[in-house]
């Protein structure tokens, strides 16, 4: 598509959205400096700003951020195809790696959702970034992003446009930009609020205190559309102050993917279309403005009163001459004029318009005070009730938000299977590690680790404690994964450090025991360590002494008493952490040995019974040698 024509189209799409720009900038305004009174009833009378939407939105950013950095690792990788589960976990771990550590989207993705709840979509850009060899993710502002308005979503829009402006040096400094002198003198000059929203950028470096200068800022415009042909994407820059020169060549989209690198974040979903979407301060917007004439007209109020009106019986010659200050004798008899009360309170008014608001919202946290019907308070059983409704509103806008993620996660793995696959080495939970190469060429399936309801930790951690009461010990419960999922809703990283199998353990306090057995069999003490795990450390002795005494091969005086003086430490160190376990192993330990000693006296016995009959044997015979006669 030629470059005139695209440039024809994209202005006709920002005529088509001019409205929705307009609003943009007014919800903008709303949300940093608040409206403005269009007339004040005297000079000095109140014009103060009650930030509703910006109080909701901060709220609300950290739960849709948890969505992302709560748990262990950032997303679930299921295999397309049958294999072992090591390798799963070792790409999925990779991946983490990748995106967190290697990458900036911690802090780009906050952007993003920034944008979400204020413009009611927010839009991250990722890119394979060849200088720096990592995931590159940009959060770009939805009035900078241009589609026709009868777009649905970005996969199937027919073109999308982004507006980037940059400084002369800026400009520079993009080597995949024409560097061209002659091409660069053309395209500097005065933006205009048909190629680049101008008044938006005023407004937010008028927010920061600076002064936006239009004068020597190159606008570049990077228009995606699809190629009539084959239907591919193509990319092709140019500005809009010169649609024919062109400042990189035209070029398919050179990622596998084959899509542009655009991911939008819907607030919500109604009906459908790209605009559709309405933003926190959109919807809270007349409860904002209503707040604020409330809060300025409870001003002027005050200010009457605390400055009423004063009348006199008689003319003041001069009375503009007359100052009151505290302290001052009047010459005149001069007396207040009486101001009669509100006929309503501005702080109920205030608080019913609030809490209008946040019900309409559902913030997770809000909904809990009284204002709007009976003074009582409420019960358990409702307050119970108005969370678990809030819960729900609040888990449908964590999918739709995850929904997004889930497309972001899937345009990531794709491009780092393309650039990044020769690197194996990653880092998970202070561990350098590296994955096999045959986990990276699998096709997975990937979704974002957690759930929905997940913006609440605390909530989070009653519910896993809860889990853990009811399902502990339950045969038909895997009890490691219940015990790491109390541990993950405290914190991830806990799982590496505390979190130990406990048929490795087991192996590894008998692998410690036999060693001390050995110790005592020489005649040497084993010292009772507080990390000991002393029923394991009991039942490997008593199998020890057990194989011993099948054997026939009773254990030594001195190792016996060395065996049983050990049992006897791990038996008190055991009645401190348990003491019913501590009973029951010592009653088994009785038994035991009288057992055994029962045992070993009846072999005993035996053995004696046993050798008297060998005796007997051995001398009846020679009674029964007949006696030789007759030898003389």
């Amino acid at each position: 598509m030629h470059r005139e024509k695209l440039s024809a189209a994209v202005l006709q799409d920002l005529a088509d959205r001019s409205l929705w720009d307009t609003r943009q900038r007014m919800f903008y305004e709303m949300r940093h400096h608040g409206l403005r009174r269009k007339s004040k009833p005297w000079p000095t009378a109140s014009d103060a700003h009650y930030p509703l939407s910006d109080s909701i939105i901060e709220k609300l950013k950290p739960h849709y951020f948890q969505q992302l950095f709560a748990t262990d690792l950032i997303a679930s990788f299921i295999p397309s195809n049958p294999q072992v589960a090591e390798l799963t976990s070792a790409a999925a771990q990779w991946f983490d790696h990748r995106v967190k550590q290697k990458s900036n989207l911690e802090t780009e993705v906050l952007s993003a959702i920034d944008s979400t709840l204020v413009s009611g979509t927010g839009i991250l850009k990722v890119i394979w970034s060849h200088s720096r060899a990592r995931l590159e993710y940009f959060a770009v502002d939805p009035q900078h992003l241009v589609v026709p308005p009868y777009t649905r979503d970005l996969e199937s829009a027919d073109r999308i446009c982004q507006i980037s402006t940059y400084s002369v040096e800026a400009y520079r400094r993009n080597k995949t930009l024409n560097q061209d002198p002659e091409v660069l003198e053309q395209i500097v000059g005065t933006l205009d609020e048909d190629t680049g929203d101008l008044e938006t950028k005023e407004i937010k470096y008028e927010r920061e205190g600076l002064t936006f200068d239009s004068k020597g800022k190159i606008i570049v415009w990077e228009v995606y559309y699809r190629c009539e042909e084959s239907g591919e994407w193509r990319i092709c820059t140019f500005s809009p102050s010169q649609p024919d020169l062109e400042l990189r060549p035209a070029m398919k989209i050179p990622y596998n993917h084959g899509k542009p690198p655009f991911v939008a974040f819907p607030y919500e979903v109604k009906d459908p279309g790209y605009y559709s979407s309405r933003g926190v301060v959109e919807q809270v917007a007349i409860f904002e403005s209503e707040l604020c004439k409330l809060l300025n007209e409870k001003n002027d109020c005050m200010t009457l009163y605390n400055r009423p009106l004063y009348r006199t019986a008689r003319e003041i010659p001069n009375a503009g001459n007359l100052r009151i200050t505290p302290g001052q004798i009047l010459p005149y008899d001069i007396q207040p004029v009486p101001q009669q009360a509100p006929p309503i309170s501005f702080d109920t008014q205030m608080n019913l318009m609030r809490e209008v608001a946040q019900q309409r919202i559902s913030t997770p946290d809000f909904g809990l005070s009284q204002t709007l019907a009976f003074p009582e308070r409420r019960t358990a059983t409702e307050v119970q009730a108005v969370s678990s409704l809030y819960e729900q509103s609040t888990d449908l806008r964590m999918r739709i938000f995850r929904i997004g993620l889930g497309k972001l996660y899937r345009m990531s793995w794709s491009l780092l299977q393309q650039y990044d696959k020769t690197d194996l080495n990653y880092w998970y939970l202070d561990t350098a590690q590296q994955v096999p190469q045959e986990a990276l060429s699998q096709s997975y399936a990937i979704m974002p680790t957690g759930s929905a309801d997940g913006v609440n930790k605390q909530y989070l951690f009653q519910k896993a404690m809860m889990r853990l009461e009811m399902f502990n010990g339950d045969a038909f419960i895997n009890q490691a994964q219940l015990r790491k999922s109390v541990l993950e809703a405290d914190d991830a990283t806990l799982v590496k450090r505390l979190f130990q199998d406990p048929n490795i353990s087991a192996s590894t306090q008998a692998e410690d025991q036999a060693d001390e057995i050995t110790i005592l069999r020489l005649g040497f003490p084993a010292v009772v360590k507080k990390s000991d795990d002393d029923l394991v450390h009991i039942e490997t002795v008593m199998k020890y002494i057990q194989m011993r005494a099948d054997e026939g091969a009773a254990p030594q005086p001195l190792e016996g008493q060395m065996l049983q003086q050990h049992l006897a430490e791990h038996v008190t160190q055991l009645k401190e952490r348990d003491p019913k376990a501590a009973r029951q192993i010592e009653k088994d330990l009785n038994d035991f040995f009288e057992q055994a000693a029962q045992a070993a006296n009846e072999q005993q016995t035996d053995a004696e019974t046993n050798a008297d009959m060998a005796n007997a044997q051995s001398v009846q015979p020679e009674q029964r040698i007949p006696q030789p006669s007759g030898l003389g």
